[in-house]
């Protein structure tokens, strides 16, 4: 009997500690998307494509300025902007030639840039 005893508890701890690490170490499937992954070169920012060194990616490039009036916040006509959930402008999008996207605040800073599908 002791040992059965032994046995159960034994498992009985084991399962509660599997349980326990599996939860605590649970990754979200956005980190499982090697699509998303940082470590993925589409993403990575020395990748010369992602690089803001880029003059594809530069705002002092006439296509991604803010001063160009397809990229104004004036513009009520563009097609381009950015809006948060309350409705207001927040920035735009670039595509650029090789199929990417630049995204940009109203202000000109890129902020973030998605690679050709």
């Amino acid at each position: 009997m002791k040992i059965w005893f032994k046995t159960a508890l034994h498992s009985c701890t084991m399962l509660a500690a599997t349980l326990v690490c599996t939860v605590c170490f649970a990754q979200s499937p956005s980190s499982q998307n090697w699509a998303n992954n940082p470590l993925n070169w589409k993403n990575n920012p020395n990748n010369w494509q992602n690089n803001p060194n880029n003059w594809q990616n530069s705002s002092q490039n006439w296509n991604n300025s803010p001063d160009n009036w397809k990229n104004s916040a004036s513009n009520f006509n563009s097609t381009n902007g950015i809006f948060d959930s309350s409705g207001n402008r927040i920035g735009y999008s670039v595509p650029n030639a090789n199929g990417s996207l630049n995204f940009f605040n109203n202000d000109g800073t890129r902020r973030a840039y998605a690679p050709p599908r």
